[in-house]
């Protein structure tokens, strides 16, 4: 099988020394990627450089990237490229990307030079909507320095949604066994395999590994992979979550 692994946490930059990012490590990813590539399948792993990564052998592509942005080129790059039976992905993708950043002193000028051209803000409708297009407009500013200077009380750091990868990967490879995750913290198993069941269906997924962050405890991780039947099985290592996907995709995969 020809397979593609997402692993590890995108960053998005602020500057160019500051970014935010999750606390994905990538192991499971990992453990995901060797256990297939100890069957004997090609994998195709993107991944982050602070994550860490399966060790080189001749089936292992490596393609690192940092930002959502890039992920979603180099997705598109390598669907372009070649079909994949199956893909994993387990990347811990940010929701939102920067999109500008503004000291405190630099806002509130902005904001008040927008709203001084605006007319009638006593009435409470126009205030809100004068309010909602100055944010818009000041969001847009293009961020100059390459280091924000760190003198300022505050810093507004505008954020902008990102797109949601997932979505667009059965789209883009119909033929692919696609595996989701879904990570949720200190919920109940009945609420974790409702969202889980939720994101299967909205994107499609053949599987989705739903967790808990307050099961995941070094190697011990306890996962519930959920299928379009409605079936759930539970794992509670990363290994042992690595190896029943890699079964339950080559099962699926064969009887396609």
């Amino acid at each position: 099988m020809n397979i593609l692994i997402t692993a590890g946490g995108t960053s998005e930059k602020i500057d160019n020394v500051r970014s935010i990012t999750n606390h994905s490590t990538g192991r499971l990813g990992k453990a995901i990627a060797e256990t297939f590539l100890a069957q004997g399948h090609q994998v195709t792993y993107l991944t982050t450089p602070q994550a860490v990564h399966p060790a080189m052998e001749s089936n292992l592509t490596l393609i690192e990237i940092e930002t959502t942005k890039e992920l979603e080129s180099a997705l598109l790059t390598q669907f372009k490229q070649q079909t994949f039976d199956g893909i994993i992905h387990s990347m811990a993708v940010s929701d939102f990307t920067t999109e500008t950043t503004l000291s405190e002193d630099i806002f509130i000028e902005k904001l008040a030079d927008k709203l001084a051209t605006e007319s009638d803000l006593s009435d409470l409708t126009n205030l809100t909507e004068a309010l909602y297009r100055s944010l818009d407009e000041i969001g847009q500013t293009i961020q100059q320095a390459k280091k924000i200077p760190s003198g300022t009380d505050r810093l507004l750091l505008f954020l902008k949604k990102n797109p949601k990868i997932i979505a667009m990967l059965r789209e883009q490879q119909p033929q692919a066994v696609l595996v989701g995750f879904k990570l949720l913290v200190g919920v109940s198993t009945e609420e974790l395999i409702r969202v889980g069941r939720s994101i299967l269906a909205k994107n499609d997924c053949d599987f989705i590994l739903a967790n808990d962050l307050e099961d995941i405890h070094g190697d011990q991780h306890k996962g519930i992979l959920l299928d379009a039947k409605g079936q759930t099985e539970t794992a509670q290592t990363k290994n042992e979550i690595a190896q029943l996907i890699v079964n339950k995709v080559e099962e699926k995969w064969r009887n396609q």
